[in-house]
């Protein structure tokens, strides 16, 4: 393991920018063998990949010692390589499904006096949702999912698109490491990171703090430079070419320089505080013992009774009053601490050779807990192995292909059968190789001669398709429905029949996808409680929020102490919910409890700012109308 001792026995963890020295070896080759144990899995994903997009030929074999594709194995023997892909079909069905969920995450709190508090915060959350164009963000990610098993996102605080806020970014599954576990949501590993592919001027924006630093960066990326950047803007991006083989230490594309940013749990002496006056306990610094025992003297102060002036009221025996008994008092109000060892995560970017660009004790905080910026959600990962949707459906895809290359072998026997010719009927004006090619023709000319008494070439053909063929074919798609789970009333098939029964029969298929459908809900459910983390850490101050459609200021400093809970819910934009509340808002305003203006303000109705300004326009005349006709009543003489 690495020597982290100066990390152990550290008190203080600023944020150390490159300096040109500091080198972390051990830590980078643990990372690297993190990363080789990945390539199984990178290449099922390479696999399932292929499956799921309509290249199911591109899979290597080994036939007599040659390594080859499937494709090019029939190409070899003169048979097509057919395929229908209805896994892509399968696949787009159950991404249909999560598109049909309204769901959307929002905050809860335990306690109801901080109920208004959670629901600001669910504002927020949305606000960053649209911000980071979740909708097709996550419906991408779960693509992935069903690809690979293996969803990632990092949540992070940054500026980015002109805005300083908490961003949630896609990450590729092929450039990520940890260690193996045996957690479902790989709450024990102890280190994980991500590969970086950067141009030489990103290096220079990111890590380079003085003219030194451009100078030393040149030196260890000596590969990369400007007129490399030139040379390769035309060339072909290579990043995702044979993604699953992307090297550890060398980016794909020429020009371009590798980052590896590794997060690690690190530990240091610290005192646990458990405080009467703190919700949760929480960690002090190992060297500020003295500042936890001024707090405590300070609140024994607070129980004397003291005079106006100040000085302590005496008993008969001289020493102080109390209010309370002090030993009651100090159970009830006194900070009780010991020393223990705080885990918190630390982050390093290395460059291939071991350099440290920049490190830093995490800077993503929740109370007391520290934490990294990714999402991970392996699926099963039941004793650490990966079963994607797709890879449990390609051997039902392999048969069906397998039965569409055998169907039109024997069409095309039917068709022309096989050709008979008699030596003695061949001619020299025509070889036998132009008879073969002029008999797949369907204008051929064969010639032949009988001066020698052969026969003329005759066709032997099979007289149909063997029996029961198209049954194989059918009970082959019907088991790849099987598989996947992906029923025919899924699919939207079998329609004309009692609508209650359609209905039964999708929600019985549905519930086959329940399980994947759930688990990536639960993916989104710990990304949206890091995004809210993240905003509790870093929003300060006033931020305007959008109230039943009016912009309201609210103090966010008053509220990152707020205890929240984020779970998955049905979304209140969902259609069904905006007419519902439609529905009430008209019911309100035709039995006169709200104005109509009310009504169309408040809900969600098609061009309703047109009728709203046709409104304010009636009501203008009306009322300048109105103005006039009183006009006249009063001054009659007037015409």
């Amino acid at each position: 393991m690495p020597n982290t001792e100066n990390i152990t026995d550290s008190l203080l963890f600023d944020r150390r920018y490159f300096d040109g020295e500091r080198r972390a070896v051990e830590w980078l080759m643990t990372a690297y063998h993190a990363y080789a144990r990945l390539k199984t899995f990178r290449e099922m994903r390479a696999e399932c990949k292929d499956y799921a997009y309509g290249r199911q030929y591109n899979k290597s074999i080994v036939v007599n010692g040659r390594q080859m594709t499937k494709e090019a194995y029939l190409t070899e023997k003169g048979i097509p390589a057919l395929q229908t892909n209805i896994l892509g079909k399968i696949k787009r069905v159950v991404q249909g499904q999560f598109r049909l969920n309204d769901t959307a995450p929002v905050c809860s709190a335990p306690d109801p006096n901080e109920k208004q508090a959670a629901e600001v915060w669910s504002v927020l959350l949305k606000q960053n949702m649209k911000l980071n164009r979740r909708d097709e963000l996550d419906a991408r990610t779960f693509e992935e999912f069903l690809i690979s098993g293996l969803p990632v996102c990092k949540v992070s605080w940054g500026y980015k698109r002109g805005k300083l806020d908490v961003w949630t970014d896609y990450v590729n599954p092929s450039f990520v490491f940890f260690p193996d576990s045996l957690d479902f949501f790989l709450d024990d590993i102890r280190f994980c990171g991500m590969l970086h592919t950067y141009d030489f001027q990103d290096i220079l924006e990111k890590f380079s703090h003085s003219d030194k630093d451009d100078e030393r960066l040149k030196e260890i990326y000596t590969y990369s430079r400007d007129k490399d950047y030139l040379s390769s803007e035309f060339a072909r991006d290579k990043r995702t070419f044979n993604i699953e083989d992307t090297d550890f230490f060398l980016p794909s594309e020429y020009g371009k320089c590798r980052v590896i940013e590794l997060w690690t749990r690190e530990r240091r002496r610290a005192w646990y505080c458990d405080d009467p006056m703190s919700p949760e306990p929480y960690f002090m610094p190992y060297d500020q013992l003295q500042a936890i025992k001024d707090i405590n003297a300070q609140r024994l102060e607070l129980n004397v009774k003291r005079w106006p002036d100040g000085t302590p009221m005496l008993d008969d025996s001289g020493q102080p009053m109390h209010f309370i008994d002090p030993e009651t008092y100090s159970e009830q109000n006194l900070i009780k601490y010991e020393r223990r060892i705080e885990g918190f995560w630390y982050f390093r970017y290395l460059s291939p050779d071991g350099h440290v660009l920049e490190e830093g004790e995490s800077p993503y905080w929740n109370g007391s807990e520290s934490f990294h910026p990714f999402v991970f959600k392996p699926y099963p990962y039941i004793d650490g192995e990966f079963h994607p949707f797709i890879s449990e459906v390609k051997p039902s895809q392999d048969y069906f292909n397998y039965y569409m290359i055998a169907l039109d072998f024997y069409i095309k026997n039917a068709a022309k059968g096989v050709l008979l010719i008699d030596e003695e009927s061949l001619t020299d004006q025509m070889d036998i190789n132009d008879i073969a090619d002029q008999y797949v023709r369907s204008n051929g000319v064969i010639l032949y001669t009988s001066k020698k008494g052969g026969r003329q070439p005759d066709t032997k053909q099979a007289g149909s398709i063997p029996g029961g063929f198209d049954y194989i074919i059918q009970l082959s798609r019907t088991l790849m429905e099987d598989v996947s789970g992906v029923q025919a009333a899924l699919q939207g098939k079998q329609a004309g029949q009692s609508g209650v029964l359609y209905q039964s029969q999708v929600s019985q298929a549905s519930s086959s996808i329940l399980d994947l459908i759930r688990t990536y809900n639960s993916f989104l459910n710990e990304v949206a409680y890091k995004v809210v983390k993240v905003m509790k850490h870093f929003y300060r101050g006033q931020k305007m929020i959008s109230i039943a459609g009016e912009p309201v200021p609210v103090n966010l400093e008053t509220m990152h102490d707020v205890d929240l809970d984020v779970s998955i819910s049905e979304d209140m934009d969902s259609p069904v919910y905006r007419a519902l509340s439609n529905q009430l808002l008209m019911d309100m305003a035709y039995k006169g409890q709200i104005p109509m203006r009310v009504a169309l303000e408040s809900g969600s109705f098609p061009n309703s700012a047109k009728i709203i300004a046709a409104l304010d326009k009636y009501e203008a005349q009306a009322q300048q109308i109105q103005q006039q006709q009183a006009t006249m009543a009063q001054n009659p003489q007037i015409v």
